[in-house]
């Protein structure tokens, strides 16, 4: 089963971007005194660095729009989903080690949490595409690996993802029938 990206969604988040970036903009030239001839170092710098990373943010969500490749893929033998940095580098999460799947409210989005076991298999994999400081402490309290994916670019919300990935996983959990 093949998750594609929405593009009406993904414009729609590089719009908001695009009107984020163009306040900062102006914050930006406000700071270095074009208005008032006064000059701000600190906020010229803050909002120089926020506007500088949300235009990388913006140009690789551009790129993204003609990648046709699916987001999420649910196979018989895991997940791969490229919706977010961590379970894109964590590449394919098998599910015998998907000990739980949750829904979490963070910021303005709702998140799947994949919880996985055995993190000494997937956090070198994760170190090899992510920096290590992204992966220090990225383990729960109970030594497990929280994997949040994202439906904001999706054809549907988290709650419909939650809902289609833990009755795939049902489904392969479960033990065949054999009609005798």
């Amino acid at each position: 089963m093949e998750f594609y990206r929405n593009k009406r969604k993904t414009v729609n988040l590089i719009l908001i971007c695009t009107g984020v970036l163009l306040v900062l903009v102006v914050i930006f030239l406000y700071s270095i005194g074009l208005f008032t001839n006064t000059l701000s170092a600190k906020l010229a710098a803050i909002t120089g660095v926020f506007s500088l990373i949300l235009a990388i943010v913006i140009v690789n969500k551009l790129l993204s729009l003609r990648d046709t490749s699916p987001l999420i893929i649910l196979s018989n033998e895991g997940i791969i989903a490229k919706v977010t940095a961590v379970s894109k580098a964590a590449g394919l999460i098998f599910w015998k080690d998907i000990i739980d799947i949750s829904l979490e409210k963070v910021g303005g989005d709702t998140l799947v949490t994949l919880t996985v076991d055995k993190p000494d298999h997937y956090i070198p994999i994760i170190k090899k595409k992510l920096s290590a400081m992204v992966v220090n402490g990225i383990e729960d309290a109970n030594g497990n690996l929280p994997i949040n994916l994202t439906a904001s670019e999706l054809n549907f919300d988290a709650q419909e993802l939650f809902t289609v990935i833990t009755s795939f996983k049902k489904e392969v959990d479960s033990p065949k029938q054999v009609k005798v």
